[in-house]
């Protein structure tokens, strides 16, 4: 307290378990009440659970309701009041609460950012804005709280903040109170668990014989200065002929050889490593797919592979070869552990070593070599060696995972384990793996699992908190969200995989990779604390002591990791008026370097979301709306003009998760998932039709119960399906929020959807969100260019590359013969990646000359943009000021130019050049106005330009022989993801079909199909009444209100034609007289939806909902417009309409908690249960809600659900306050 009061800045590292994140604050509040000064606390945390969790646990050591003076802020979520004094909140909203203007420092004493080493870029962000905010308010006080910190940099950053005046920072070290805690590395846990897989057996068998054998390698070794000549003995084998690349999909690959086999292959290893011939290596290749022999077959005696002797031979040619049929780059052999990368280096073959690099950035686990001493003793290396031979560093050893939990659950010692994981879909793997082996857990006792992530409701979070019943073990399946700041009081042991899912984005490659990383050893003591909070623990380490030795100290802070383009965009909310972005980030603790931070300005400037004054643009404004990559985000605007919506919103989301697709281990399982995307392009030349279709096809397998098979078909991770249907929902609320996408009438969802059919217009919003990442062809050389690079190859993962099918063709000629055979000469890509002198494009579509025209280039066209001239050009459309074809003639005629840039020049004749530039200034025209106000309603005018543009664009298209795909613009389902087979407690145990899980409203739900849980009926709530029964048996004999009950299938076959509305009934008599009559009255605005829905020819179903019930009630369809004859119906109430005839086709109850994962995009994505009367639902959303009651013997009763969910809707807003005059913790 003297600390703080003495200094404006002060820091405190404190050790895990000390008590710093609720003790700090309440030492500040005593302090205030007994020295009767007045103090108002903001406390920010990295995380929403960690804030919710502490206050929960201060106002509880208070002995005061939550709320009172102790309260939290978190997004949608508020437990503040007048009187709070200290408020927990997290990062975000801090942060957005300064954007707003920092007049709330005025009003608060102290403000205290925990867990500040985690360095996350809003974290960053507050320090720049605190720092200088320490100047204007002298009575402004920072603490600065962490477990494993570098006070010597945070000292040394505020050192030089003018309030401080060259006076260091206090730094104050407070001990831990932790338990004993015993730690366990990999090569303890394989030698205490004694694990030990039969590829493992097998490894260490071919290592001790390796050993054996090293003359044997260095006879191979000395055999490289033998030019060209071999004392090994000529081979006879001859190739029968080759697979190839087949469209269908390839067999299994053989793994262990029969013995002539394996003389062959080693007799050819050995021919191509003495020899280096381009014989050698095709009679090798040749082998290798006529018998279908794994490509990364690795000599019986010296352990070398096929791509180590085309390393080390420098074949090009050859190492692409084997590269593009699945082989590894990070396999090793020799006593020295060198690599086909070691090869190519020592041996002075630098394209090799760049081709390779390659490969190893895109697929390849870059290990950071641990080159760290550690004495270890013969038997743990040897263990470690087997190990990292038989398992890939880049993956999660779930199969480790389950043996260590298997050990730890049949020692019967209590406790519960926490496993660190870096992702879903790894959660999801390890909770599938624990329920495939129940049977052998139970043995023990039963086991609870719960999930932790960031992505969940924080009222489900808390579930983990729970107690378990007697006999009952909990297991917490959880990211790093666990690593920080909450205390789970029963957790002994903790398993740690020692990886975490980061976003990065490499500036000088210009790559953006979302992949598992290794920890830091500061997060490596932060997990191992989990598990000696309080009680003496356990913690197993999924790395060797080595490898823990070579991590870095710290985490990379995410400000110079994240790209900057976002960065650059949000420090124009933060920095001070007129002041540059590069300066204001220069200003940071570690700030990015300021090459990279031009770059990044730079592009934003030639995206137009910056003007040439680094002011925020129209387009830059709507950019910060969304939580989005800027790219993604004006690709989704243009969208949204073009009125196609839903295809680029699924193709956003599936790019900027990262990590959809999973790299198969084995080459011929990396093969097929090519050929299965190849299928799913059908002829599109397009990487973005595959995302699209995965998508479509994922959800199509889910409600068909073949979900699993579909992913491993197409080796994509249904886990990262769902998080990408998560954060789909997400931007589409953010879109409603800022009122891009309307709630009905014009610019609604179905307006917004009107082109989604038509994938030229679709590729049109990519071609302008994706600008400048567009590539040419350069007819006369065959090869693909850019603005920058002379000359590119599409990546080898891209659906537009084809394959070598003989040994004999080389893949540069395969790749020649790939770019002359493209319908156009236009490509767009989402990134390129360059290293040395090899440059790659990903996720490519081929458009058409006339879409770079109109869509790509800056909004504002330079003066010259329209000129004509006979200046010669490189192709006959193309004009580009770098080619060294100026020699050719101009075709007659094409005497006009179009310049968008310096590189986007096109010669065409004058009426063509007039015609696409009028088009082009019509549509930015029509661009600015939206974004200028997107209130505002669209004009004829408006309609007539989209519509010309779709018109030109699916002419174009037809002209160049490019096919329309079918089914484009199909309306996501109204997926369940929130729903579980079995609605249980989260203490409740798992016996074969259930699992104790979070029922929280994205992730509770994990359906795996083909599972056990798939004859389980989707919804809980299914044993009918006796009533509902007579009622049913009625409806479907043909009773008199029901003529068409038989075909209620009919009635809703085309969704196109056919409109759901909710009918609210305020009494079941009323619903029961409406059933034996046929008839209803409405509301007069509900009567006026409904009858000019009729008159439009659509078929009208009414669902019914009775008030209060919690239960809808059936539903019917609308048979006329004229009133009907006839007494009013019970219970109705006289301000309604004349009755109108009504067809009831079905009627029994169904519980609103079956429907919670019915969302209807038409009423802002709320839930179908919550629609007021009249209110109309999206029509596939109301067709699987009319299902439930066409599913045979399906009808639904009142049942209470086990649990439901509560929480609160406050919604997300800055801080709010004033110091507290009335209080005693306020003197005047």
């Amino acid at each position: 307290i003297q600390a703080i009061n003495s200094h404006s800045v002060v820091i405190i590292n404190g050790e895990t378990g000390c008590g710093k994140t609720t003790q700090v604050p309440q030492f500040i509040m005593d302090h205030s009440e007994k020295t009767q000064r007045g103090c108002r606390i903001i406390c920010s945390m990295p995380r929403r659970i960690s804030a919710v969790t502490v206050s929960e646990r201060v106002a509880m050591e208070r002995g005061e309701p939550l709320g009172k003076t102790v309260g939290y802020q978190i997004r949608l979520e508020s437990r503040i009041s007048p009187n709070t004094i200290l408020t927990y909140c997290t990062n975000g909203i801090l942060l957005r609460t300064l954007l707003c203007g920092d007049s709330l420092l005025a009003t608060v004493t102290h403000v205290i950012i925990d867990e500040i080493h985690e360095r996350d870029r809003l974290s960053d962000f507050m320090l720049i804005v605190l720092r200088d905010a320490l100047a204007k308010y002298r009575g402004l006080k920072l603490v600065l709280m962490s477990s494993s910190l570098d006070t010597q940099m945070f000292s040394k950053y505020f050192t030089n903040c003018p309030v401080i005046s060259g006076n260091t920072c206090p730094i104050i070290t407070v001990p831990g109170r932790l338990y004993e805690v015993q730690e366990f590395f990999l090569e303890d846990i394989l030698k205490k668990t004694g694990y030990m897989t039969k590829e493992m057996v097998k490894v260490k068998k071919d290592i001790e014989r390796v050993k054996q054998n090293k003359l044997d390698l260095k006879t191979w070794i000395s055999a490289l200065n033998v030019n060209g000549s071999s004392n090994q003995q000529s081979l006879t084998y001859t190739a029968t002929p080759i697979l190839g690349q087949q469209s269908v999909e390839v067999s299994q690959e053989i793994v262990e050889l029969e013995g002539y086999l394996k003389q062959d292959m080693d007799r050819c290893l050995a021919q191509a490593w003495a020899s280096g011939t381009e014989q050698a290596f095709t009679q090798l290749l040749q082998l290798i797919l006529s018998e279908n022999i794994s490509v990364d077959y690795q000599h019986s005696d010296t352990g070398l592979t096929a791509l180590m002797a085309a390393a080390a031979r420098g074949s090009v040619d050859m190492a692409e070869h084997l590269l593009s049929l699945g082989a590894k780059v990070n396999i090793k052999a020799g006593s020295d552990e060198r690599t086909a990368l070691d090869w190519a280096t020592e041996n002075g073959h630098q394209d090799v070593v760049e081709l390779l690099q390659v490969y190893m950035i895109y697929y390849e686990y870059e290990p950071c070599k641990p080159d760290v001493e550690v004495e270890l003793s013969e038997e743990s290396k040897l263990l470690i060696d087997v190990y990292e031979r038989c398992f890939d560093e880049e993956q999660v050893d779930v199969d480790l995972i389950i043996h260590i939990l298997s050990t730890i659950h049949e020692s019967g010692k209590k406790g519960a384990v926490l496993i660190f994981l870096p992702g879903y879909d790894h959660i999801v793997s390890v909770k599938d793996r624990i329920l495939a082996n129940e049977k052998k857990f139970n043995e023990y006792g039963k086991l609870a699992m719960f999930i932790l992530h960031s992505k969940m409701q924080v009222v489900d979070q808390k579930r983990i908190f729970q107690p378990v019943h007697t006999g009952q073990r909990k297991v917490i399946l959880s990211t790093n969200i666990a690593e920080t700041s909450i205390t789970i009081d029963d957790v002994m042991y903790v398993i740690d995989s020692g990886k975490v899912r980061e976003k990065s984005y490499n500036a000088v490659t210009n790559v953006y990779t979302q992949k598992c990383e290794w920890i830091s050893q500061a997060c490596a003591r932060q997990r191992r604390g989990r598990a000696g909070r309080s009680q003496p623990g356990v913690c197993y380490h999924l790395f060797s002591s080595r490898r823990y030795r070579a991590m870095p100290p710290s985490q990379t802070p995410e400000i110079l990791r994240e790209p900057l383009q976002e960065l650059c965009l949000h420090t124009k909310l933060l920095a001070p008026p007129n002041s540059p972005i590069a300066d204001f980030l220069a200003r940071a603790i570690e700030p990015p370097s300021p090459l990279v931070t031009r770059n990044a300005v730079q592009l934003l400037k030639t995206m137009d979301a910056l003007d040439a004054w680094e002011d925020l643009t129209d387009l830059g404004r709507h950019l910060l709306e969304i939580s989005i990559e800027p790219k993604f985000g004006k690709m989704l605007l243009y969208a949204i003009i073009l009125k196609c919506l839903d295809p680029i919103l699924t193709i956003v989301c599936c790019l900027s998760h990262g990590d959809l697709f999973k790299m198969p281990t084995k080459p011929v399982l990396k093969r097929n998932a090519l050929n299965e995307r190849k299928k799913l392009a059908n002829n599109s030349f397009s990487d973005h039709m595959v995302y699209l279709r995965v998508f479509q096809g994922w959800q199509h397998a889910r409600y068909s119960n073949s979900e699993r098979y579909f992913c491993e078909r197409h080796a994509v991770s249904g886990a990262s399906l769902e998080l990408i249907t998560s954060q789909r929902a997400q931007v589409l609320g953010q879109l409603r929020a800022c009122g891009l996408v309307k709630t009905r009438g014009a610019g609604d969802i179905r307006d917004v959807n009107t082109n989604s059919d038509n994938w030229a217009v679709v590729k049109a919003a990519l071609t302008g969100g994706l600008y400048p990442n567009l590539a040419r062809v350069d007819r006369e050389y065959n090869v693909l260019r850019t603005q920058k690079e002379h000359k590119v190859m599409f990546h080898p993962w891209s659906v537009l590359r084809e394959v070598s099918k003989s040994a004999r063709v080389s893949v540069a000629a395969t790749h020649t013969s790939t770019v002359r055979g493209l319908p156009t000469d236009w490509v767009v890509y989402e990134e390129l990646h360059r290293v040395g002198r090899l440059g790659h494009v990903r996720t490519c579509t081929v458009v058409s000359p006339l879409t770079v025209g109109i869509f790509a280039g800056p909004t504002r066209l330079p003066l010259d943009a329209m000129e004509d001239s006979d200046h010669p050009s490189l192709e006959s459309t193309v004009f580009d000021s770098d080619s060294e074809n100026e020699s050719d003639t101009v075709p007659e005629g094409h005497n006009a130019i179009v310049k968008l840039d310096d590189w986007l020049v096109f010669r065409l004749d004058n009426e063509a050049a007039s015609l696409v530039h009028q088009l082009r200034l019509k549509w930015h025209t029509l661009l600015f106005k939206r974004l200028k106000n997107s209130s505002k309603p669209w004009t004829p005018g408006d309609e007539a330009i989209v519509n010309t543009l779709v018109s030109v664009l699916s002419a174009e298209e037809q002209a160049l022989g490019l096919e329309q795909p079918q089914g484009v613009g199909q309306r996501p389902r109204p997926l369940n993801i929130d729903c579980y087979p079995q609605v249980r407690r989260p203490w409740e145990e798992f016996d074969g079909n259930q699992m104790a899980e979070d029922g929280n409203a994205f992730l509770s739900t994990i359906e795996n199909s083909g599972s056990r849980f798939m004859n389980h009926h989707r919804y809980p709530d299914s044993s009918p009444t006796k009533t509902n029964q007579d009622q049913e048996i009625k409806m479907s004999t043909g009773g008199p209100s029901s003529p068409m009950a038989q075909n209620t299938s009919g009635i809703r076959a085309n969704e196109s034609n056919t409109r759901y509305f909710v009918i609210k009934a305020g009494h079941l008599k009323t619903v029961d007289a409406s059933v034996n009559r046929g008839v209803w009255a409405f509301t007069h605005n509900t009567e006026k939806k409904l009858v000019e829905a009729f008159k439009a020819g659509k078929t009208v179903i009414l669902v019914f909902s009775l008030q209060s019930s919690g239960h809808f009630q059936g539903y019917a369809r609308l048979r006329g417009d004229k009133c009907e004859s006839g007494e009013p119906l019970p219970e109705q109430g006289g301000n309604l309409n004349c009755v109108l005839p009504v067809e009831w086709i079905k009627r029994g109850n169904i519980s609103f908690n079956a429907t919670r994962h019915l969302v209807n995009p038409y009423n802002e994505n709320n839930k179908v249960q919550t629609s007021r009367d009249g209110q109309e639902i999206e029509p596939s959303v109301g067709d699987a809600l009319c299902k439930m009651w066409d599913s045979p013997g399906t009808l639904w009763t009142n049942k209470t659900p086990l649990h439901q969910n509560h929480q609160s809707g406050f919604p997300g807003r800055p801080i709010r306050g004033r110091p507290h005059y009335n209080s005693h913790y306020y003197r005047k």
